[in-house]
């Protein structure tokens, strides 16, 4: 398995699809997998359950996609994942774990061009500080990946020594 981690809107689903069309890997995103399972939305589960309540099902969701693929997989994690419960050390020991790193300028610019709804982002005045301070509180945990690309300069090419 392989496991793409970063922030938001840092490209994890975008190369997730792109591996799985170049490699015939299955594909999972977290967020649909757990969508799915709950028959809600990724916004509406926060709604119900808060961060807190979020978070156990994300945790949930992730050991039932480890313990259920064992065809060669690429899962999208959620920005958080990594961050909650023991959640790197469960992705590392199933697989490899790579970091998209995006400057927090350019995932600014692609936020304000999304149309997805993302919860923590909602309502949030300087996006730019917020993520900031998001990336500070969250970068000890994905610099523990197996390899950290720069989302800037990734190509599918990053991914030769990995995809096996």
């Amino acid at each position: 398995m392989v496991f793409l981690i970063g922030m938001p809107a840092a490209g994890k689903t975008y190369w997730g699809e792109r591996l799985t069309e170049e490699y015939g890997w299955e594909f999972v995103d977290l967020d649909e997998f757990i969508a799915e399972k709950e028959k809600a939305s990724i916004q509406a589960l926060f709604a119900m359950y808060g961060e807190a309540g979020f978070r156990e099902r994300e945790h949930k969701g992730l050991k039932q996609v480890i313990y259920k693929h064992s065809l060669p997989t690429v899962v999208a994690c959620g920005g958080g994942t990594p961050c909650f419960f023991d959640n790197l050390a469960l992705m590392k020991a199933a697989g490899t774990v790579v970091y998209i790193h995006v400057e927090v300028t350019t995932l600014v610019e692609r936020l304000a061009a999304s149309t997805f709804a993302r919860p923590l982002l909602r309502g949030r005045g300087d996006m730019d500080a917020y993520l900031n301070e998001l990336l500070t509180k969250r970068r000890s945990f994905y610099e523990q990946a197996h390899f950290t690309f720069s989302g800037e300069e990734i190509s599918i090419d990053n991914f030769t020594k990995i995809m096996k």
